[in-house]
């Protein structure tokens, strides 16, 4: 074929293949891409310890937490935080010690939590009512046991009423969570969670061994093991 023939041809080519790529670009400009704001949730959970949690400690400890997440210019990927609580031991009782004035009316509380800290790295692909989505989280969880033993006569032998914290631990955890947010109103959503969160070792108290001895000494064992645990939660989650 004539070099002076294939020329023309080919630029016709090239001529449509640009107009197709104007085309198209004009109408992706014309696609109205969702706006990705900040996410901040809050709400209720439980905890269901796993392995060698579930056998040192019986119980499912309930809390709140809440998180902040943020998306990564228009992109369907956030980073975010979060904190929770969850109490792990709650023991109330009313006590009668023994004194050199005889017997003293008092009430001993003591309380064992966990407070968790975690950054996380989340990909949420929707953006309209229904927005379903996966993350990795890292950060760590705290044990701590706070007493408090009051009396109803501060002018007692035993003295003012004192609030003591002891035995406090922390470890690492590490884990995958997945949710779903439905939105009921104009920047409201329901939200529900699942973590799985694996824990390194650490120490908390045991709710069964509370002793409290006549002169107001009260003591308790703590187990120590892995922390794994499963987190179910239920709230709500604004976007701003």
């Amino acid at each position: 074929m004539d070099k002076s023939q294939s020329n023309p041809i080919a630029m016709k080519k090239v001529i449509l293949l640009f107009c197709f790529g104007l085309i198209g670009l004009s109408l992706f400009g014309q696609v109205r891409i969702p706006y990705r704001s900040t996410t901040l949730s809050g709400g209720f959970q439980v905890a269901v310890p796993q392995g060698e949690f579930a056998e040192n400690y019986k119980g499912l400890p309930y809390g709140v937490n809440a998180s902040i997440s943020i998306p990564i210019q228009n992109l369907p990927i956030e980073y975010g935080g979060g904190f929770s609580w969850n109490q792990i031991a709650a023991e109330g009782r009313d006590v009668v010690l023994e004194s050199d004035r005889g017997l003293v009316p008092a009430n001993l509380d003591v309380n064992g939590n966990a407070y968790s800290y975690h950054v996380h790295a989340r990909l949420r692909p929707f953006n309209g009512d229904f927005r379903p989505y996966g993350e990795f989280l890292v950060g760590m969880r705290t044990y701590g046991i706070k007493s408090k033993l009051s009396f109803e006569d501060s002018g007692e032998a035993f003295g003012d009423p004192t609030t003591s914290v002891s035995n406090r631990d922390f470890t690492w955890i590490s884990g995958w969570a997945v949710g779903v947010q439905y939105r009921l109103i104009s920047g409201l959503f329901l939200e529900g969670r699942f973590e799985k969160l694996k824990g390194d070792q650490a120490q908390y108290i045991n709710p069964q061994s509370l002793r409290i001895e006549p002169d107001g000494d009260f003591q308790y064992d703590m187990n120590e093991s892995r922390t794994d645990q499963f987190t179910i939660s239920l709230g709500v989650a604004f976007n701003f």
